[in-house]
């Protein structure tokens, strides 16, 4: 009898295994330069965990089949609900580092994504400057609600307001549920004694993109023939089809110079959006990524204060210096 317990508890290893056996040159590859959060256990942890996990859910299997008199007719459903588990376990890690994409979750139910999203990384009241007091933020939120948009709608302006700021230019790694573009840009032309032309632009993410928007109708009203100096801060870097438009804009507008400062890579680790960074580099864009300072400009230029408050100064949120390091580092890679 001590054959089968030894068999039942030593088969979920088996596939446990091989699945690591497969995927072990991922593990420092690709897995390892993810950044992941604080509380990340160490990599030396999951071998002890999923033993103790495998060891547990074979003998159990054991168990089950003892008591039920072997491969008896009760036992093909509880067996064979344990068997399908135990093939999604074995079957995920090599899905998982086979794939290399961590954007694929949105894509599964990107609903889902963007509660989550909203709920665990959307600035609080307190840090927004509202009131905890739910009758008293009710008033205040009045004041500040837009009326819900046309799909695609651009939307254009001198200042976003806060909320959306804390959200949308967060330089987070993982941007599920940020599915808009923020845009605000400072546009300088050589010879005119005015004030620069500056404002913002925002889009719904899966149509008319800000950066379409903004060579469309706000790069033609500030041109005047001469030399022209544009800033960008965007929430996000340009998606493949945007990157190419500006790269075509630049070669054929050599009076144009464009810095694009963003917040976030946009799908970094894709090889047609890396294709399409490096482009744009070799029209003469100049990439970089927003550091803290770049925001607090963004916060004092771009971002508007609620009626009759105090303006408040920029917070900075947590990580906002680690995450700008590891953006960075990534954006270094692709331009190389």
């Amino acid at each position: 009898m001590w054959a089968y317990t030894v068999g039942f508890t030593v088969l979920p290893h088996v596939g446990g295994f091989l699945g690591w056996f497969l995927n072990r040159k991922e593990i420092p590859a690709w897995y390892e330069k993810l950044k992941k959060p604080s509380w990340c256990p160490s990599r030396k942890m999951f071998p002890v965990a999923w033993t103790i996990l495998y060891t547990g859910m074979g003998y159990a299997s054991y168990l089950v089949w003892s008591d039920l008199g072997g491969c008896s007719s009760k036992a093909i459903v509880p067996l064979g609900l344990y068997g399908a588990q135990l093939a999604l376990n074995w079957a995920w890690p090599p899905f998982f580092f086979g794939a290399q994409n961590l954007n694929m979750w949105p894509q599964v139910n990107p609903t889902v994504v963007q509660k989550m999203a909203e709920k665990q990384e959307e600035p609080s009241n307190a840090q927004n400057g509202e009131p905890d007091n739910a009758e008293e933020g009710e008033g205040k939120k009045k004041k500040v609600k837009r009326e819900d948009l046309p799909p695609f709608e651009i939307v254009t302006g001198e200042r976003l307001p806060a909320i959306f700021f804390k959200f949308q230019f967060r330089n987070v790694e993982y941007s599920s549920g940020r599915n808009k573009t923020f845009l605000c840009y400072v546009v300088e032309t050589q010879g005119k004694e005015s004030a620069p032309c500056r404002g913002y632009l925002e889009d719904e993410h899966a149509a008319a993109h800000a950066e379409m928007a903004f060579l469309d109708t706000i790069l033609p009203r500030c041109e005047a023939g001469g030399r022209c100096s544009v800033t960008w801060y965007v929430s996000s870097s340009p998606c493949v089809s945007c990157a190419q438009r500006i790269a075509d804009t630049l070669r054929r507008n050599k009076a144009l110079r464009l810095t694009i400062m963003v917040g976030r890579l946009f799908m970094w680790d894709e090889p047609e959006v890396q294709a399409a960074l490096r482009s744009m580099k070799e029209a003469g864009c100049k990439l970089r990524i927003m550091k803290p300072q770049d925001f607090e400009y963004v916060w004092q230029n771009f971002v508007e204060q609620e009626e009759g408050e105090e303006v408040k100064s920029f917070v900075p949120w947590e990580d906002i210096q680690e995450n700008f390091q590891y953006y960075e580092e990534k954006l270094a890679e692709i331009l190389h």
